[in-house]
């Protein structure tokens, strides 16, 4: 028997948490697998907890509250509370579809990985606005491997969100999720990127498929170019807390950066000023470079833990 621990973090997102665990009673899992939800609740005042014990789920579900707010505290406090042979990450905004659990513990049995990781298919709740492709493409992701496809190489590319299952023996450290970078992300990248350095391999499940849903107040640019800027520093600042830092990957990533900085500064500074928008593709990718030059700063946004949107 194959025991499974869906670990669900939330925080102030009583409404889709409840979607995403109606999702999981959907699930068409094996016979030798047996499953149990941990949902930890980040939020001041617990609001998670109604909306959970609202859903009706064919296995045990357990709520668990962590005040202290932060992306890698949540997780970390959850892995701590897991009991499964094999841990499933699913974020609060996402919804899994019925062959999600099973195509990755299939994958992980044919292929003996330590992990396994899916697509996510982005759809805007709402109407959609005028840059709808440029939000879904943002928010999407898919390697379009195929199935047992080493992917171990490619952990800039690998974060939580989607179809993501790990062996517990991934997690045995104490506090796996970097608390450092509790409130702009990217413990995610780290802990894959230690992981893959320690000898772990990770593989491609196509068919484990997740559906992130995104709200309107994530449908603006202010919010888009912000992950864009923190995914630039996150690629610096993850070699740097490698052990011994990576010093030479940081400043080709810098020079990248101010490449990028130089050859998309006057297309979004130019589509600003004659069409009064900021054209998405270019403005990305000025954000992003400048990301890579400014990894260094600590004083930039914070999307997670008290910034959480």
């Amino acid at each position: 028997m194959t025991t499974v621990t869906i670990l669900i973090p939330t925080r102030n997102r009583p409404v889709p948490l409840g979607r995403a665990l109606r999702s999981l009673a959907g699930l068409d899992l094996p016979g030798d697998v047996a499953v149990d939800v941990l949902v930890v609740d980040n939020s001041e005042d617990g609001n998670a907890g109604p909306a959970a014990r609202g859903v009706s789920l064919p296995f045990p579900l357990r709520v668990i509250e962590e005040r202290r707010p932060g992306v890698s505290t949540a997780r970390n406090r959850g892995i701590a509370e897991a009991t499964g042979d094999l841990v499933a990450f699913l974020d609060d905004d996402c919804e899994a579809s019925p062959q999600w659990l099973a195509a990755q513990v299939a994958t992980l049995r044919a292929s003996g990985a330590d992990g396994s990781f899916g697509p996510r298919v982005a759809a805007i709740e709402g109407p959609e606005p005028p840059d709808a492709d440029f939000f879904k493409a943002t928010y999407s992701r898919d390697l379009a491997e195929p199935d047992g496809a080493d992917v171990s190489e490619r952990h800039a590319y690998l974060p939580l969100p989607g179809g993501v299952l790990v062996r517990a023996r991934c997690l045995a450290d104490p506090l796996p999720f970097d608390a450092r970078l509790d409130h702009i992300g990217g413990e995610d990248v780290l802990l894959f990127r230690r992981l893959v350095e320690a000898g772990r391999r990770f593989v491609w499940s196509p068919d484990a498929v997740v559906t992130e849903y995104i709200p309107a107040s994530r449908l603006d640019m202010g919010f888009v170019l912000k992950r864009r800027y923190l995914s630039g520093q996150h690629r610096c600042i993850v070699p740097m807390m490698l052990e011994p830092p990576r010093r030479a990957e940081v400043a080709l990533h810098m020079a990248k950066g101010a490449a990028a900085t130089v050859l998309c500064a006057p297309v979004a500074l130019g589509g600003r000023a004659l069409a009064r928008r900021w054209p998405p593709a270019a403005t990305g990718l000025l954000m992003s470079g400048l990301g890579k030059l400014t990894w260094w700063r600590s004083d930039g946004p914070a999307l997670y833990g008290s910034g959480h949107r």
